[in-house]
């Protein structure tokens, strides 16, 4: 596979990385993300899964344990993949793993859900935000959900402060165009780090509308223990309020 000078970066960033990868997913802020993440994914019983960045397989397990018939999951750094397919070889679930830029992704099978999570953040321009959407889109049967975790359109940047207290840290670098470029770095030893974009409002929607989806929402956060929402008092109120993700979900019609 033949990357870019930029997703060349971004795979450098997450080899580094792929040992400790895993070990992110217990560090608080991930409650939320997880909690949130599962609020929009459809019943998985006898559905067929891909999962899109799915670095070291965390998520691709889930959606195996949730009752999910088929799992795929795809990642643009080989030794993340090498992770998750030694997990799956000592824990088996039946789940494939490849190597594959989520900006070249290929038609890999027909899906009831795909699940770019953390995918899109990615995206260096709207050119290829638009074409990375449409790419997950074009694995989708008639009727099939696409879940994805995005970046936060209406972040507070100077309320990340809080973030340390969940276990990471956002600090923002210089602009890429109009793109807010920010470097994150996750609570665990050794070192796991990323950079990314904060991509502006209405850029996900547009870009799913653009891909010929429908019904396109933006979800609530969620806090773990909160099923109907979450209160403005608490441990988890301040990242709720303000947390460096999003999540929508659309249907290919």
């Amino acid at each position: 596979m033949t990357k870019s000078v930029h997703h060349d970066r971004i795979s450098e960033q997450y080899q580094a990385s792929s040992t400790q990868y895993d070990n992110v997913k217990n560090l608080p802020y991930a409650f939320v993300e997880r909690e949130t993440l599962l609020s929009g994914v459809p019943d998985l019983t006898g559905k067929r899964v891909l999962d899109v960045a799915c670095g070291t397989g965390f998520y691709s397990r889930i959606f195996k344990r949730l009752g999910a018939d088929k799992v795929v999951g795809v990642d643009i750094e080989q030794s993340m993949v090498d992770v998750a397919r030694q997990i799956e070889a000592e824990a088996p679930l039946g789940i494939t793993y490849d190597a594959v830029d989520a900006a070249e992704l290929p038609v890999l099978g027909e899906f009831d859900v795909v699940a770019p999570i953390w995918a899109f953040v990615h995206a260096k321009d709207t050119a290829e935000y638009h074409d990375m959407v449409a790419r997950c889109a074009a694995n989708l049967v008639s009727g099939g959900t696409m879940v994805a975790l995005c970046s936060n359109p209406d972040i507070d940047l100077d309320k990340m402060s809080v973030y340390p207290r969940y276990g990471l840290s956002i600090t923002p670098k210089e602009k890429h165009g109009d793109l807010q470029v920010i470097h994150i770095e996750m609570d665990v030893e050794p070192h796991v780090g990323f950079d990314g974009f904060f991509w502006p409002a209405g850029a996900t929607e547009e870009a799913m509308e653009k891909a010929g989806l429908i019904d396109v929402k933006r979800h609530p956060n969620r806090a773990p223990g909160h099923v109907a929402g979450m209160s403005e008092k608490g441990y988890w109120a301040d990242f709720v309020a303000n947390p460096p993700f999003a999540l929508y979900t659309a249907v290919k019609p």
